[in-house]
């Protein structure tokens, strides 16, 4: 039996001690009294006990828990006269499920079918497994899983990246573990808490008993483990028997995550936007710091209702705590402003969930409906969903309660210029709509037929037929409703549990709740997770956690200003922070991979322009993937200038290294010919053809050195030419050498110094040619990776005009119903102008069109190419 302690996730003051004992098939077994007394130990220690197993739950899998009848050898549970007897929890779960959920018709929870199981299986003579699980354990659950990556089986699970996983696997572990950290047992002990100390006393206890063949009776060991003196001085066993221990420290919880982090976990929530008592808006620093950590895709869900609705009970369910957000038991208000917790998307890996906890609308303390209306405007503007939670059922007053919605057209522009009437774009951009009813009390029936919650919610928004003011009163929270959201959704929970229970509910596990609520619940939840989209801004931009807590700061400044908060200028505003810090990111990371991946010098040109090339393309893409809305590729350009500078900064500093070490080398070995001509070694008879021989040699020896680089022919042309003079010298007064020799070593030396001069002529072009090859790439890599960027960019336009085109379409069949045909025909154009918009961002001329406008924008130096050759031509020249 091994052993983790950690810090609970979830409760401050709380120990996680996690222990996994050896499997019961294993050879190392001693048989089946090892694996009854692991059993037992692991019993009596444990809060809950898992049971592992796979396939499916039948007689053959009950069968193989027959250990599970044989621990009353070893442990005895004697009636308690004074309190309950505390015994753990058995979860059963069952991996790579066969199970049939599957009963007269109804599929069953894993739950249910458990229970049937046992119920079939159990016996009279009371020893069999179903009747000692009943017995030892005081609840049995059940969890299946499917196959978590089927593609590797046979593989061992921690050699499975994360990304391969099944998502329906990872979603039933996520619940298994959610389940776990969010149950409240009682103590081991019987209402008494245990500490490290009395659990290691337990333990001692447990295992010296076994060891003897003793019985253990459970309540004579909380007398040993309760005791007020431990029995045995654990710290003074440990330092004479030498055994390492293990500081476990307090883990904090994440307010600022490491460089790079993929995940975002935070503990406890921090507020947003913070509202004063008087009423004035303003964002909190810390919390934009937290988001300004977070590059993955947000989905944004916000929760909006009158005050003390139990929204903030909702929003915990969905981060998988008991306790983050606020809940309190009174009459007054417990979230002001709005708060945010940022989470692992359960299901989607990379992406972050953020929740938004709102203060309650209507609260009588704070009188300011204006207030609200903000608060409200804020929660649409930030969240990709948004959950309304109200209490009783949909009826007039409490569609009339929701008057926010109707006053969205005065807090929120669409266009800077305005228009005729901007809320029939809302949307294209607001999130989608749940409304969630708490303690519903009906039948969900409308006469004699059973509906859906859904259904329900549609027949409460039907319109009246009518034009007097209080039809129109009526009928506008109604309309703003089914036309301002792309999609509405509707749960109705039954009352949770009793007043008192309610009062502390952020410490009562789901086994403490209404059965038919935690369903709910469950049902709820598993809808956000599934359906709420990623935050996206008007064309359909991914919003980042950074992107978000922008959008936060400028919308609040709008307000605070008196401005309207316009959403064209919004993500205008947007595109030019996010667009500067795509140019400066992409720029210092092709900066970054230039000098980790080149070797000053290089031998060629062409080696560095491979580098180059492909780190241009990886920067390139960097840059794509983080800019939107670059009008007229104006970024883009900064982008590629920045990058031709840091690259012929680069080419500046490959020639300078060649030019210093190619001299240092040529300097080295020209110092022993220095030497001679100093002392006159070579103006004497046959000194000439010493010389000859000592440049031959050297020459060679010039050659055959590494590492020159890119200069070492110019060099090596530039010291043959200034040696051209002094060799001449040495030729006239040579006295051995006939006018003939004289003659044919000067045109052998011409010959030499025009050949070196060839190749360095040659060198030089070759560069030049290169630098103009490296922009014919660039071009082709920029449009290459712009016409992609396009299509992208038109998928999202057509997800856009697709969604509003659905909303309303459904909206004119609702219509269609309620026998509204003018509005029908109202509808029927606005139909027909959202087709022939999507139908013209869908022709491949539309992309055309863009691509060539864009093709127009491109750097000065991708046109004129005659500035590449006086580039190359200044850096040669420069150093020579």
């Amino acid at each position: 039996m091994w052993m983790w302690c950690l810090p609970h996730p979830q409760r401050d003051d709380q120990c996680l001690i996690i222990l996994d004992v050896d499997g019961f098939e294993t050879k190392e077994q001693e048989g089946d009294t090892t694996e009854i007394r692991i059993s037992a130990l692991a019993l009596i220690l444990s809060n809950i006990f898992i049971y592992n197993s796979k396939g499916t739950i039948n007689e053959e899998a009950l069968d193989k828990l027959q250990f599970i009848t044989k621990i009353s050898n070893y442990v005895e549970i004697r009636p308690n006269t004074g309190e309950e007897r505390k015994c753990p929890e058995f979860l059963w779960c069952v991996r790579d499920s066969e199970l049939n959920l599957w009963m007269d018709g109804f599929r069953l929870i894993a739950d249910d079918y458990l229970l049937s199981i046992l119920t079939i299986g159990q016996d009279t003579d009371g020893c069999s497994v179903s009747r000692c699980l009943k017995n030892l354990f005081h609840r049995q659950k059940c969890f299946e899983f499917s196959h978590p990556c089927p593609e590797a089986d046979g593989t061992r699970m921690d050699e499975v990246l994360e990304g391969k996983l099944d998502r329906e696997f990872q979603m039933q572990a996520e619940r298994l573990r959610n389940y776990v950290l969010n149950s409240e047992l009682e103590s081991i002990m019987g209402g008494h808490n245990v500490n490290g100390q009395m659990l290691a006393r337990l333990i001692e206890t447990c295992v010296s008993s076994m060891c003897k063949g003793q019985r253990i009776i459970l309540e004579n060991l909380r007398d040993i483990v309760l005791c007020e003196k431990p029995t045995v001085e654990l710290d003074k066993v440990t330092a004479e028997k030498g055994v390492k221990t293990t500081k476990v420290e307090r883990i904090v919880p994440l307010t600022k995550p490491s460089a790079g982090s993929v995940m975002y976990d935070m503990q406890e929530p921090v507020c947003l936007i913070e509202n004063s008592a008087s009423g004035e808006l303003r964002v909190n620093q810390e919390a934009v710091n937290i988001l300004s950590e977070i590059s993955q895709p947000v989905v944004a869900v916000a929760i909006v209702g009158l005050y003390r609705t139990g929204k903030s009970y909702l929003m915990n369910k969905l981060a998988g705590k008991l306790r983050g957000f606020s809940l309190g038991s009174t009459i007054q208000s417990e979230t002001k402003g709005i708060w945010m917790m940022c989470v692992p998307h359960p299901l989607n890996h990379n992406h972050c969930l953020i929740l938004l906890d709102t203060e309650g609308l209507g609260d009588v303390e704070k009188g300011d409906e204006k207030n609200d209306s903000w608060i409200f405007a804020l929660a649409v503007l930030l969240s990709s969903m948004l959950v309304y939670n109200s209490m009783g059922t949909i009826d007039q007053y409490a569609v009339a309660k929701l008057h926010y919605i109707t006053e969205l057209t005065e807090l929120i522009k669409v266009k800077s210029a305005g228009g005729d009437d901007e809320s029939m774009q809302f949307a294209r951009f607001f999130p989608a709509f749940v409304w969630s009813v708490r303690d519903f009390t009906l039948d969900l029936k409308l006469g004699s037929r059973i509906v859906t919650a859904d259904e329900y919610l549609d027949n409460a928004l039907k319109l009246k037929h009518g034009s007097n003011k209080k039809i129109q009163d009526y009928n506008l929270p109604r309309e703003c409703i089914r036309n301002y959201f792309p999609s509405l959704k509707c749960f109705v929970f039954d009352r949770p549990a009793d007043k008192e229970v309610m009062k502390n509910m952020d410490r009562i596990p789901d086994s403490g709740l209404d059965p038919a609520f935690v369903k709910q619940a469950h049902s709820f939840l598993k809808y956000v997770y599934s359906t709420a989209q990623i935050k996206r801004l008007k064309g359909g931009h991914i919003v980042t956690g950074r992107m978000l807590g922008s959008l936060a700061l400028t919308y609040v400044d709008s307000i605070r200003s008196g401005k309207i908060p316009c959403l064209e200028s919004t993500v205008h505003m947007l595109s030019e922070i996010e667009n500067t810090a795509a140019v400066t990111m992409a720029s210092k990371a092709y900066s970054e991979w230039m000098e980790e991946q080149v070797s000053l010098p290089t031998e060629t040109v062409e080696e560095l322009s491979t580098i180059h090339n492909r780190c241009q393309s990886q920067a390139l893409q960097l840059f794509m993937k983080q800019c939107f809305k670059d009008e007229g590729q104006r970024y883009q350009q900064e982008f590629m200038n920045s990058v031709a500078k840091i690259y012929a900064d680069m080419c500046e500093k490959n020639m300078k290294k060649s030019l210093d070490i190619s001299t240092a080398i040529m300097r080295d070995l020209g110092a022993a010919m220095q030497e001679k001509a100093k002392n006159g070694s070579y103006a004497k008879p046959g000194g000439y053809a010493v010389y000859v021989k000592d440049m031959d040699e050297l020459v060679e020896g010039y050659r055959a050195k590494p590492g020159k680089g890119v200069q070492a022919e110019k060099i090596l042309q530039d010291f043959l030419e200034n040696k051209q003079q002094f060799s001449q010298h040495l030729r006239i007064f040579d006295e051995s050498m006939s006018a003939r020799e004289k003659e044919l070593a000067a045109e052998r030396e011409k010959a030499e110094v025009a050949e070196q001069e060839r190749k360095g002529r040659e060198e030089e072009q070759r560069a030049a040619q290169q630098l103009l090859e490296d922009q014919r790439r660039a071009m082709e890599e920029n449009m290459a990776q712009l016409r992609e960027k396009l299509k992208q960019d038109q998928i999202k336009l057509h997800q856009e005009h697709d969604k509003v085109l659905k909303q309303r379409l459904e909206e004119q069949e609702k219509l269609q119903r309620e026998g509204f045909q003018t509005r029908v025909k109202a509808m029927e154009k606005q139909i027909d102008s959202l087709k022939k918009q999507q139908k013209e961002t869908e022709s491949p001329a539309y992309l055309d069109r863009i691509l060539d406008m864009a093709t127009l924008m491109l750097p000065p130096q991708y046109k004129l190419i005659p500035v590449s050759v006086k580039l190359v031509k200044h850096l040669w020249t420069k150093f020579l």
